[in-house]
């Protein structure tokens, strides 16, 4: 009988590191008492993702530490890529500093990802070379005295950092080579915060805005083809803090209004719309081919909508218009009984008598997606497209598994008078979260 052959154990090292990326770091370790063959191939992995929860039992926690350090210093060649996702309680801290030094000294770092869940921790940063993107979360940056910026950073992301004025604007105008970012910055004082992009390699950002930044400008960026603007503001914020956000999105605004590729969420529309005159963005989209609305729209007024007509007229070629409808079923329950369908004027279905240049020549494409079922304020801006626009194609409608359209629904926008003759109206499910 020919004697069998261990195929697993005869692989080439490069697969065997391949197959130990795609499990978890403690069972990629476990791997070595497989056999003599595995007892060092994760000793090779280049890729590091660790999904801890730090105990706030000192000896565990110690124990946890220890284990970490000790995978780090085992790793034979350098660290490329190395995510961190942790909780912490409050009286254990995470020493960050230690983690990144050791990783500092393996070399060749280029992606560091940190998601802080627990307390706010400090994180100095060390000159990591060759690092090409960073996630941050979380977590209150220090740069040091020295900084002299990361050279091939691309994509940075900092969502809840705090940080002062000098190293933000250190570390934004020392990334020559930036392409993306995203998130938003807190001031680790009182003060509140500028952000100034001279990034001519830029082409996406995505901004979160709060009361913690004073201005956010992009003063050159020839190349910026994506913009995302957001704010961070709930349903419950003050007319104030509305009229604050609004005027921090009309100084961006101007800034961002060559690209072909725009987001924006309804309660950032919603600040605009508080003004007395609808739709103060007073800027023209002219070469914005695909906008991406998303948010709450069950709370969608009449002058809401005034300033949704105001962004379409300020995108003329506009092509693509995708709606992200992300409403809380139990809000709607709530609203039953209270919103009646003639309410909005959205939900009147009028023929635009004054003309949208987008929808008369160049909108094709339409795309609603719903966490639930399809409320009456989705219901009528779908009937408002398919009354207005001339020359759209489809018009595709996206719900969550399990929360089917109802049969009177389908019916209803199939009755709908349609503006354009080759307009396709598609129903279609989804098992994803939007």
């Amino acid at each position: 009988m020919a004697e069998e052959v261990d195929r697993l154990s005869a692989l080439p090292l490069d697969i065997k590191t391949s197959v130990l990326l795609l499990l978890p770091i403690e069972d990629a370790v476990r791997t070595s008492s497989l056999s003599h063959s595995w007892r060092h191939v994760w000793t090779h992995l280049s890729s590091l993702c660790f999904l801890l929860s730090f105990p706030d039992d000192p000896d565990l926690h110690l124990w946890w530490v220890e284990l970490f350090a000790y995978i780090i210093s085992s790793l034979r060649g350098p660290l490329i890529d190395f995510y961190l996702c942790y909780y912490a309680h409050d009286n254990e801290p995470v020493d960050l500093f230690c983690f990144l030094n050791l990783i500092f000294l393996k070399g060749g770092l280029q992606k560091l990802s940190i998601d802080n869940n627990g307390c706010l921790a400090l994180i100095q940063l060390p000159y990591f070379r060759s690092l090409r993107v960073l996630y941050l979360c979380h977590l209150h940056l220090l740069l040091p005295d020295d900084f002299q910026g990361f050279e091939h950073l691309e994509d940075l992301s900092l969502y809840g950092v705090c940080i002062s004025q000098k190293d933000i604007q250190l570390l934004i105008d020392s990334s020559k080579n930036l392409r993306m970012f995203q998130g938003h910055v807190d001031s680790d004082d009182a003060n509140t915060l500028s952000l100034i992009f001279n990034s001519p390699l830029l082409s996406d950002i995505q901004y979160y805005f709060t009361d913690s930044v004073k201005q956010v400008r992009v003063i050159n960026a020839p190349n910026l083809e994506k913009a995302h603007v957001s704010a961070c503001i709930g349903a419950t914020s003050s007319k104030e803090e509305c009229a604050l956000i609004a005027a921090l999105t009309s100084k961006f605004m101007p800034d961002i209004a060559a690209v072909s590729d725009f987001e924006l969420d309804f309660e950032t529309i919603k600040c605009f719309s508080q003004d007395v005159v609808p739709c103060g963005l007073g800027v023209q989209f002219l070469q914005l081919r695909s906008l991406h609305l998303e948010g709450i729209v069950s709370t969608l007024d009449e002058r809401l909508f005034a300033t949704f007509c105001c962004l379409l007229k300020n995108m003329p070629i506009l092509e693509s218009l995708d709606i992200k409808c992300l409403d809380d079923p139990n809000v709607l329950e709530g609203l039953v009984g209270l919103v009646e369908p003639d309410a909005f004027k959205v939900n009147k279905c009028i023929k635009k008598a004054d003309g949208i240049s987008c929808l008369e020549q160049s909108l094709r494409r339409l795309t609603v997606s719903v966490t639930n079922s399809i409320n009456v304020v989705a219901m009528g801006m779908i009937r408002f497209i398919l009354l207005n626009a001339n020359v759209i194609e489809l018009v595709e409608i996206i719900y969550r598994r399990g929360n089917e359209v109802e049969p009177s629904t389908v019916e209803e926008l199939n009755l709908v008078e349609k503006a354009s003759p080759d307009v396709n109206l598609v129903f279609s499910s989804t098992s994803d979260w939007f």
